[in-house]
């Protein structure tokens, strides 16, 4: 079995991996994340329309998890980039991927991340060998070392004589013999949001507690940070920091942290809340929010991220970070 991944993100690349699929039949391409396949279509629509049909086809599995690679990311914005990776799959190819791929492991709950966006595995590029990663959370996800070759280099011999399969076969094909596999255990430490980052943060809390929906603009603003520019978020920041909520709109009891709030997405007018538990304690914790009048209480394990959604009514259901 050999997985072929397209690494080169350039229009010629792409053209000469899609002739590659059209020549044989059971080449299939790994290949290209959620920000290069946004930018493919603002740069040469035909030929992402082209892709567009191989993805629906199963010809050509994108590589999903977070919206871009970068060299650091805090948790939450590892988190706001899947959840902005995985929904651009949904809506544009009407595709649910199960394994995360990235460059590294980020921080110590890369495990959570990847179980709470709805990933069954990971494949990293840093990684060669297959192993349990533990965080210190005490989840732990399957990171799959897989043996690749350059699509780009291939030649016709090369793919004749061989059976391709992606990232998703290969993950159901590991997970029964993966039981015995060697675990590493993450290091306690984390990185927190700075800069832009804690901005961007603290704008979209202070928008949803004074009751604006400020979430397309929050996303555009997230998405041009992770491609490397900066300017939609200083611009949403610039508008957004004259509405500080009064401290009293939301507090958290029990050793937890609220690390996020958020109008969810779907413009329902829920309000969306992340707490994380950072001291590495069991804790039977407590959130309070006076504007909804409501409150409510959960357990949370040693440095748990945990998500809950508040509707008109009030009640909180904890949700997966990716709903």
């Amino acid at each position: 079995m050999s997985i072929a991944v397209l690494n080169d993100f350039s229009v010629e690349a792409v053209r000469d991996a899609l002739e590659k699929l059209d020549s044989f039949e059971g080449l299939k391409v790994n290949g290209l994340n959620a920000f290069q396949l946004n930018e493919l279509e603002s740069i040469d629509p035909e030929l992402f329309g082209r892709v567009e049909e191989k993805i629906k086809a199963d010809r050509w599995f994108p590589f999903a998890g977070a919206w871009t690679d970068t060299d650091e990311m805090s948790e939450t914005a590892l988190i706001k980039s899947c959840l902005y990776s995985v929904r651009y799959f949904l809506d544009k190819f009407g595709k649910k991927y199960r394994v995360f791929h990235g460059e590294k492991i980020y921080n110590n709950r890369f495990p959570q991340i990847v179980y709470s966006s709805l990933f069954d595995a990971a494949v990293l590029d840093s990684e060669t060998e297959s192993k349990w990663v533990h965080g210190a959370d005490d989840f732990r996800t399957l990171v799959i070392g897989a043996e690749t070759a350059d699509v780009t280099d291939m030649d016709d011999d090369f793919i004749k004589e061989n059976e391709f399969i992606s990232y998703e076969e290969l993950a159901d094909s590991l997970f029964e013999s993966s039981l015995d596999l060697e675990t590493v255990v993450l290091p306690k430490d984390s990185t927190e949001p700075q800069g832009i980052e804690k901005q961007l943060i603290d704008a979209e809390r202070a928008a949803a507690l004074n009751g604006k929906d400020i979430t397309k603009d929050v996303k555009a603003a997230w998405i041009a940070h992770f491609g490397g520019d900066d300017t939609a978020a200083e611009k949403l920041v610039s508008k957004t920091d004259t509405c500080v909520p009064t401290e009293n709109d939301i507090t958290a009891h029990g050793g937890v942290e609220i690390s996020e709030v958020k109008t969810a997405e779907d413009g329902s007018g829920d309000i969306v809340i992340r707490v994380t538990e950072k001291a590495g304690k069991e804790h039977s914790a407590y959130v309070m929010y006076d504007k909804l009048s409501a409150g409510f209480r959960f357990e949370s394990m040693p440095y748990e991220i945990q998500t809950f959604r508040i509707g008109a009514d009030s009640y909180a259901k904890e949700i997966y970070i990716c709903e």
